[in-house]
């Protein structure tokens, strides 16, 4: 189709018993979704302050985990960008490398939690401020507009504070300036993001349906865990940032679709035995990036290895997806192949939407409710709990 940005096949089953997703439209209105019809707030970037810090500061370093950093870490693993650096967790000899290594006079920070009181982003925080003898102007936070620890820290500081959308979870945030500033900072236009969602959103909802029906047809059929198995090292982030949409969204009430990935052709060394010999208990979803790498294979071969002669690294690795699902589709195993030409920010922000929506609609079908995330909480009182009694 003209304007379709990658394809989907369903290899098999090749006949789905579709459920209606009649709801899909009442998503599709919801502020995470229909974001990308508007480019309203992306005018923050116009602000004096912002402006001044992007182009001041060499070097950024983003704090925040889930969907704080991993829509962020996706834009960068399609830019050539080395000059932001995600900081997601708390391992301390991570932490220690991470400063040790600033140029605090050359370093902006840029700090996100949508509640403000996320653990690891306030730690992370914390550090960074004993590094930075100038603060106002080295710190952005991106928090919801009430009060919070990190909106204390701002205010403290005069930080810039910009508000995450409240009606906008984190894991679904990529169109959001939680996604957008990340991938400016990364060199990846947040506005062809949106254009790449808006295609999807608005001609292609069907293919979501389609989708959503495979993954919904395996659960039903007794095959909860979904396995993205990823051809394309832009997008083994986006491994990452699929897993936790599916896992936070869908793990309920006893439901829940598991997810896995991953990478080919690596993991076909570590993970395909499991696959094609193990329980049969999967389905699996092939991401193949098509590229055009100029590299060809063309003297000096151990005679095992002839039939390689003049064959582009391209074409070996497409046989290699294609080897992989076929040897699935032997053992009927439940398969999708997604495959994208190139991936540019635009077709980064079609595969945002279109698995947002899938999720949504896959978690409406077995019954839960994909925006909310109420288990988590009790890690978290019994982290403070813990901590309160040292």
């Amino acid at each position: 189709m003209k304007d379709r940005l990658f394809s989907q096949s369903i290899l098999f089953p090749k006949e789905l018993s579709k459920p209606r997703f009649d709801f899909i439209n009442d998503l599709t209105k919801l502020d995470c979704f229909s974001i990308v019809k508007t480019t309203d707030d992306l005018k923050i970037f116009e602000n004096s302050r912002l402006k001044k810090w992007m182009t001041a500061n060499k070097n950024f370093i983003v704090f925040g985990t889930g969907g704080s950093s991993l829509c962020g870490q996706c834009a960068q693993a399609i830019s050539a960008s080395k000059n932001v650096k995600f900081v997601a967790n708390l391992d301390p000899t991570t932490l220690k490398k991470v400063f040790s290594e600033i140029n605090p006079t050359e370093t902006g920070f840029l700090c996100i939690s949508k509640s403000g009181e996320t653990l690891e982003t306030i730690c992370q925080t914390l550090l960074a401020l004993d590094f930075v003898e100038k603060k106002d102007d080295k710190f952005v936070v991106i928090t919801e507009d009430k009060p919070s620890s990190l909106k204390e820290i701002a205010q403290k500081f005069n930080f810039l504070c910009l508000d995450h959308p409240k009606t906008i979870g984190g894991r679904f945030s990529a169109f959001s300036i939680v996604g957008a500033l990340p991938a400016a900072l990364c060199g990846v236009d947040p506005f062809a993001m949106r254009t790449g969602g808006k295609k999807v959103l608005e001609n292609f909802l069907e293919e979501v349906k389609n989708g959503a029906s495979f993954v919904f047809e395996s659960y039903k059929n007794k095959l909860p865990q979904h396995v993205s198995f990823i051809y394309s090292d832009k997008l083994a982030t986006f491994g990452a940032w699929l897993a936790q949409l599916y896992a936070e969204s869908s793990g309920k009430d006893g439901a829940g679709v598991t997810p896995l990935t991953a990478i080919g052709s690596v993991d076909q060394h570590s993970q395909l035995q499991l696959y094609l010999d193990g329980a049969k208990d999967k389905c699996f979803t092939f991401f193949f990036e098509k590229q055009e790498s100029g590299l060809t294979l063309n003297d000096n071969f151990p005679s095992k290895f002839l039939y390689l002669k003049n064959k582009e690294i391209t074409d070996v690795f497409k046989a290699q997806c294609d080897a992989t699902i076929a040897a699935l589709l032997e053992k009927g195993n439940y398969v999708r192949k997604i495959e994208t030409p190139p991936v540019t920010p635009e077709v980064l922000g079609a595969l945002f939407m279109h698995f947002t929506l899938e999720v949504a609609c896959v978690c409406k079908a077995i019954g839960v409710d994909p925006f909310d995330q109420p288990a988590v909480e009790r890690g978290k009182i019994l982290t403070k709990e813990l901590l309160s009694a040292c």
